[in-house]
């Protein structure tokens, strides 16, 4: 296969360092300007969210959504060989609206404010979810895993909040059902440390204030080919971009679909603290690189 340009990814929730984004606004005028911008934006001092927040605090999903992007996407600023612009972006949960922000489909500030927004609305979401993280047998076949873990979910009365790779899917409910489906499984899976159900059922009473939020925020059709999170696909306009953003409060990431959709690109470069994401890439790699680009973090 004939393959070119670069697929940009940023992470999601869970990735968080305490001092993300602070070497990049330090080091860059642009990046610094964001923090500036985005700061005044939603009324909230990201630079000391960012960088001196206890972890406790940046980890809330009120504060780490909007941290997590605007940290994310400095890195993308202060990277003077950034690919720009990329051949293609994804971003896994929230980082989709780092990547909607890089394809020229978002403005940057207003991605920041819409994670800002999406934050507070999942936290105040009813409560009593969680998430599981289990472990399958390796497949290819990314439509096998996702009925596999739908099966799964259903088995449980649960829903799949994602299809991270051909040997992990990740799934979101009551957490009543989570730990008989803990039980069950074993040794194969992990409960996740977080605050309740994402990406599942559990954020339908919070899905359409979400939406009236996106619709008040002006999309572009960009240049940068955002594959979207929920989809799985390349979206074609900006209005898809919105829709994709929307549908993934409450349905599955397919992560795997976005590996294999970024299948023609020729290597992928990783912002935000994305080692995580970056692992989750190495089963596609088929030879090609994956380069993280986070500034080292709080000195």
């Amino acid at each position: 296969m004939s393959r070119a340009g670069t697929a940009v990814l940023f992470p999601g929730q869970g990735s968080q360092v305490p001092g993300m984004g602070r070497r990049a606004a330090e080091a860059s005028p642009r990046a610094a300007a964001l923090y500036d911008a985005a700061s005044a934006a939603i009324d909230r001092d990201l630079r000391e969210l960012c960088w001196h927040a206890p972890l406790e605090t940046l980890t809330r999903t009120e504060n780490l959504q909007p941290a997590l992007t605007v940290a994310a996407l400095a890195d993308w600023l202060a990277d003077d060989d950034r690919p720009d612009p990329a051949a293609r972006t994804a971003g896994h949960s929230v980082g989709a609206l780092a990547a909607a922000a890089v394809a020229g489909a978002l403005d940057p500030v207003d991605a920041v404010r819409l994670a800002a927004a999406r934050g507070a609305l999942m936290a105040s979401a009813p409560a009593g979810g969680a998430m599981l993280a289990v472990a399958t047998p390796k497949t290819a076949d990314e439509a096998a895993q996702h009925a596999a873990a739908v099966e799964l979910a259903e088995r449980f009365d649960v829903d799949v909040a994602a299809v991270n790779g051909p040997t992990q899917v990740v799934l979101a409910g009551a957490a009543d059902r989570i730990d008989a489906a803990a039980a069950e499984i074993g040794g194969r899976s992990k409960r996740l440390e977080v605050s309740n159900a994402f990406h599942s059922r559990f954020m339908a009473p919070v899905a359409d204030e979400w939406a009236r939020t996106l619709e008040g925020v002006a999309f572009a059709d960009g240049a940068g080919g955002y594959v979207g999170c929920a989809s799985g696909a390349l979206a074609a306009d900006g209005d898809a971009v919105r829709a994709d953003l929307r549908d993934g409060l409450t349905g599955a990431v397919r992560w795997m679909a976005v590996l294999q959709a970024l299948d023609g690109c020729a290597d992928f470069d990783v912002y935000g603290p994305g080692r995580a994401i970056a692992r989750l890439a190495r089963p596609f790699l088929d030879g090609r690189a994956v380069r993280t680009h986070e500034p080292a973090g709080a000195r």
